[in-house]
């Protein structure tokens, strides 16, 4: 598995720890009415869950099981998916920030980061997304 993978894994994981305990909180809330601040806490686990943990753990799987190259840059140029992952990050937690500090301006940021890291990943894998170059002959006899 490529260092870039092992980041975005890893990275997903940590964010679906803190997503799933904020919306513990949330949920524990919601039963037993305590902590009036936790209903703010729901935009950022929403942005925490789905593109921190789900499409970091999604890119970082699809970057390290597609095809590679043959030779010495068997992932392709690394700079994109570092981009990617940067930008991914950064753009999460704007739009988590952004969400729980109501600031419309930095949670749009954060959206414009993470489609731009979702560029860069496209960039990153475009050319090692190809057709299958020898198809199995089929016999008629």
């Amino acid at each position: 598995m490529p260092k870039i993978s092992v980041w975005m894994v890893r990275a997903s994981l940590i964010y679906m720890g803190v997503g799933f305990w904020w919306g513990s909180l949330i949920l524990h809330h919601k039963g037993v009415p305590i902590y009036p601040w936790t209903w703010r806490l729901l935009d950022p686990h929403i942005e925490f869950v789905v593109f921190g943990w789900g499409l970091l753990m999604v890119m970082g799987v699809a970057y390290w099981i597609l095809p590679r190259f043959s030779g010495a840059w068997r992932y392709g140029d690394l700079r994109w998916g570092w981009a990617c992952f940067i930008t991914l990050n950064l753009g999460t937690c704007a739009g988590a920030l952004g969400a729980w500090w109501a600031e419309p301006p930095l949670r749009l940021a954060g959206r414009l980061l993470i489609l731009f890291a979702v560029l860069f990943f496209a960039v990153s894998i475009w050319a090692r997304v190809k057709p299958l170059t020898t198809a199995p002959k089929l016999s008629t006899t």
